[in-house]
């Protein structure tokens, strides 16, 4: 009784917002209250010299009151602590949210220097009020500024979704990023992640140079990066190049597809997991196209060599379903759907919006490697050309934190597909 929805629907239509379910009414007005921006010149909560943002993973719940606003939560407390002459750079492919945007607009008041990078497919009053506010001068400490196109590549879109803070409260260098846009649909009908590190010096410095090349909005050089940061993370930015920018080393190809070189090390055996069985798990937003096939067809091939994998998606094309669905030596690949059509009206109004691989078990040469990838990229085509952030994250403690998360949302908030 769902709608499976095109690349274009899945990736950029935003679904109007649905109303709170089952939330009482005393409840949200009292958490509203907590969530309002604190006014010019105002730090609100404890102090600038201990406040920090919560560092690791966050997720929220869609239509679960105060669960639903977890990440916007955490992005605002930022915001509202940023200290005066310092920096915040947001870049997001979608952004209608007036608390994000009164808290950017009184972080300006107090002192901050705001910009704010999004997608040109819409203008919504929130962005409206930023770009009256700001201004869009980008040689300006503060501006707001849509680019054309992919602001880094030659095509697609800016999809990418990250926020800088030079310094908040006490923690200096914070990075946040995963799957939320600052969207209201993605409070009330999302399930998305929001990581956050503090006190990134390098990973700040690298991802404040690739916020710059998409100020500029022209072909940066070279517009595709792959950064390591010590054991715990590794950073890819994309668009890749096209022609005629493009050379045979540097063109996307299946092999250098980021998803297709993640699974490459995969072993299916010999992994020092409970079955000895290395684990795979996916929970992708949008699946589909020529990409969408080739990492639908090495994730079948790894199921069918042992690989303990899992897959649930929101929307997924009917090519993607006959490649999964197809029998293997050991049957169909398990999978399920986060989308649900909660209205009736045939289109999927509730789903999950991570673009989320996890791996446990025998890669390369390590028998017990745990690997989160997280970001911004959905299994489709057109995002290899745009502007994407795909991030490794190897601490267990996070892997942890990921992986009860996926369990959870399948457990309760997925259904079987045919």
């Amino acid at each position: 009784m769902f709608a499976l929805a095109t690349p274009d629907v899945a990736r950029r239509r935003a679904r109007p917002s649905r109303a709170l379910v089952a939330t009482p009414v005393v409840a949200l007005v009292l958490f509203l209250s907590l969530m309002a921006p604190a006014g010019p010149g105002t730090i609100p909560g404890a102090s600038a010299a201990t406040w920090m943002p919560t560092p690791g993973v966050k997720f929220n719940v869609p239509r679960e009151g105060a669960k639903q606003y977890i990440l916007e939560q955490q992005v605002i407390g930022a915001i509202n602590h940023a200290v005066k002459g310092s920096y915040i750079k947001m870049s997001m492919f979608s952004f209608d949210r007036w608390p994000v945007a009164d808290a950017l607009v009184n972080a300006r008041g107090r002192g901050v220097h705001v910009q704010v990078i999004t997608n040109n497919h819409e203008l919504p009053p929130a962005q409206v009020r930023l770009k009256n506010r700001f201004g869009t001068d980008r040689t300006k400490a503060t501006f707001f500024y849509q680019c054309t196109a992919s602001c880094r590549g030659q095509g697609d879109v800016n999809h990418s979704k990250f926020i800088l803070f030079s310094q908040t409260g006490a923690a200096t260098n914070v990075v946040m990023l995963g799957s939320l846009n600052m969207k209201r649909n993605g409070t009330d009908n999302q399930f998305n992640d929001l990581f956050t590190v503090n006190k990134a010096y390098s990973l700040h410095k690298t991802l404040d140079m690739v916020f710059q090349q998409m100020a500029a909005d022209r072909w940066a050089k070279p517009m595709r990066l792959v950064q390591s940061f010590g054991t715990s993370y590794n950073l890819e930015v994309m668009p890749f190049p096209k022609d005629p920018v493009a050379t045979p080393e540097t063109e996307w190809t299946p092999y250098r597809d980021p998803i297709i070189r993640l699974l490459r090390p995969v072993s299916c055996k010999g992994a020092s997991t409970s079955d000895g069985r290395t684990k795979i798990r996916v929970d992708m937003h949008a699946w589909d196209g020529e990409r969408g096939g080739i990492i639908a067809r090495r994730l079948k091939y790894l199921y069918d060599h042992g690989c303990d994998v899992k897959i649930m998606v929101g929307f997924m094309s009917k090519s993607m379903r006959s490649i999964l669905f197809a029998p293997t030596g050991r049957g169909r690949v398990p999978t399920r759907s986060t989308g649900y059509d909660t209205d009736g009206d045939g289109i999927i109004d509730l789903y999950s919006h991570k673009k989320l691989t996890l791996i446990h078990g025998h890669y390369g040469t390590a028998t017990g490697k745990r690997i989160v990838m997280t970001g911004s990229s959905n299994f489709q085509n057109g995002g290899q050309y745009g502007d994407e952030i795909l991030f490794q994250i190897y601490r267990r403690s996070i892997y942890d934190r990921y992986l009860d998360n996926w369990k959870w949302v399948w457990d309760y908030h997925t259904h079987g597909m045919a």
